[in-house]
C-alpha cells in the first residue's frame, strides 16, 4: 500500500474526528444559546415597589481617577425619589486625585441646594483618607468610608454605575425580606467612547448578562456584583466589615459569600443598571476582559471551563475550517450565528439602552472566544496601570511588593 496514500487517509480521518468534536461542541453550545433566550424571557419584568418603611441610607461611593462620565454618574445617585435620609460619601485617597475634583462640584452644588431631584433629606460630603488596609485599594478606601456611616442601610457601588431616580426605593423594597441579607443589580453595557467602548460594553450585553440569567435559572448561580451591593448595616458588621476582603481581587463576590456564610439569601434586583465603558482601544478591552476572565478562573476553574459552551459562533467555524468547508458545517455555522444574533435582539429589546449592529455580535463572540483561550495560559492581570499575580482563592498582591499603596477600582 502506498505510504502517502495511507498517510492521506490517516490525515482525513484525524481531520473528520476533530471536525466532529467540533461540531459537537458547536451544537451544544446552541443549545446553551437558546437555554439562555428561555431564561430571559423568564427574567421577572420591572416592578414598581415601595418599601412599607424608608430606612435612612448611606451610599458609598469610592472613586479614583476622574474617568469618563464621572459626573454624571455621581449626579445619578443624588437625583434619588427616596422619602428617607440618604447620606452620600464619595471617598479617594489623595487630595490631588482628579475625581475629587469632580466630587467637590457635587458636593458644592448640593450644598447650595442646587441638585434638581434629591431626596429632601439628604448630605453628600467626600473624605480624603490615604490609609491603605491591603492589596485592594477600593477596598481599602470602603473600609475608610465606612467609619462615616450614619445609616441602618447601606449601598455600595462602582464608580464607572448609574441608575435611575427609582434605584434607592426598589432597593430597599428588595432588602426588606427577612431571608434577604444582600441585594445586587445586574447590568448593561454603555459605551461611551466609540468602537472599542461599544465591543467593550457587548461583552456584557451578550456574555455576562445572559450568562448569569442562565446561571441562575439552573440554581447554579448566585450573583453578588459590584454594580450594586445593598446591605443592612448590622450585616456587613457581622460578617466582619469590609476588612474580611481587603485583599480579594474578585471582592464583590467574597463580599456574597460571607453573607450567605451567615445563612443569608442574595436577592438579584428586578432592574438593570448602566455599567459604562470608555475603552479607546484594542488594548483596555483586551487587559479588561482577560483581567474579568481569569479572576473567574482562580474563584472557579469548573464553572469557567463550562462556559466554554456559551462560544457557538466560534466552535462553529473552527469545525468548518477543519472539515474544508463541508456542508454541514457551514449550515451549523450559519445556526450558530442566527441564535446569537437572535439572543442579541432579545436582549436588546428587554432591556433597553444602547442596541448594537447586529453583525458586530458574531465579532465579539470570536473576541470573548480569543480572551477565553489567554486566560488559560500563565500571566498576570494588569489593573489601574499596575500588575498583579492571583493567589489562591481570589487574592491578590501586587508584583512590585516594594510598592504596596495601590489603587484598584
Amino acid at each position: 500500500m502506498d505510504g502517502s496514500w495511507f498517510g492521506a487517509m490517516s490525515n482525513g480521518i484525524g481531520a473528520a474526528a476533530v471536525a466532529a468534536v467540533l461540531a459537537a461542541i458547536a451544537c451544544a453550545a446552541v443549545l446553551y444559546t437558546l437555554l439562555a433566550l428561555f431564561s430571559l424571557r423568564r427574567f421577572a419584568p420591572p416592578v414598581a415597589a415601595a418599601p412599607a418603611e424608608t430606612l435612612g441610607v448611606t451610599i458609598l461611593k469610592p472613586l479614583y481617577g476622574a474617568e469618563t462620565g464621572l459626573y454624571e454618574h455621581l449626579l445619578s445617585f443624588c437625583r434619588q425619589n427616596y422619602a428617607g435620609p440618604v447620606q452620600i460619601i464619595f471617598g479617594v485617597h489623595h487630595h490631588d486625585d482628579a475625581a475629587a475634583a469632580v466630587a467637590r462640584r457635587i458636593v458644592a452644588l448640593a450644598g447650595a441646594g442646587k441638585i434638581e431631584g434629591a431626596p429632601a433629606k439628604f448630605s453628600v460630603e467626600l473624605m480624603v483618607d490615604a490609609t491603605v488596609h491591603g492589596s485592594n485599594g477600593k477596598v481599602s478606601n470602603l473600609i475608610n468610608l465606612s467609619r462615616r456611616i450614619d445609616h441602618p442601610f447601606v449601598v455600595l457601588a462602582d464608580s464607572d454605575i448609574s441608575v435611575e431616580p427609582d434605584y434607592l426605593v426598589r432597593l430597599a423594597a428588595a432588602i426588606e425580606r427577612p431571608d434577604v441579607g444582600l441585594v445586587t443589580c445586574l447590568y448593561r453595557g454603555k459605551p461611551l467612547a466609540g468602537f472599542w467602548s461599544r465591543l467593550g460594553a457587548m461583552g456584557v450585553d451578550y456574555g455576562f448578562l445572559p450568562n448569569v440569567l442562565t446561571g441562575m435559572a439552573l440554581n447554579m448561580a448566585q450573583p453578588c456584583v459590584g454594580a450594586t451591593i445593598a446591605l443592612r448595616r448590622d450585616t456587613l458588621e457581622t460578617i466582619g466589615g469590609f476588612e474580611r476582603i481587603k485583599d480579594q481581587l474578585a471582592d464583590d463576590y467574597m463580599l456574597g459569600e460571607a453573607v450567605r456564610e451567615l445563612g443569608l439569601d442574595i436577592a438579584v434586583a428586578d432592574f438593570v443598571v448602566g455599567h459604562a465603558h470608555s475603552e479607546r482601544g484594542f488594548g483596555e478591552v483586551w487587559r479588561r476582559d482577560l483581567r474579568w476572565a481569569r479572576t473567574i478562573q482562580s474563584l472557579d476553574p469548573l464553572g469557567h471551563i463550562g462556559s466554554a459552551v456559551t462560544f457557538p459562533v466560534a466552535w462553529a467555524l473552527l469545525a468548518v475550517l477543519v472539515s474544508g468547508f463541508a456542508p454541514a458545517m457551514v449550515a451549523l455555522a450559519g445556526a450558530a450565528v442566527l441564535a446569537r444574533m437572535i439572543l442579541q435582539f432579545e436582549i436588546d429589546g428587554r432591556f433597553p439602552g444602547h442596541d448594537h449592529a447586529l453583525w458586530l455580535g458574531p465579532v465579539r463572540d470570536l473576541f470573548s472566544f480569543a480572551v477565553f483561550i489567554a486566560s488559560f495560559l500563565p500571566g498576570q492581570i494588569h489593573w489601574r496601570g499596575r500588575d498583579y499575580a492571583l493567589t489562591e482563592n481570589g487574592g491578590m498582591a501586587p508584583v512590585d511588593v516594594e510598592d504596596v499603596e495601590v489603587e484598584v477600582a
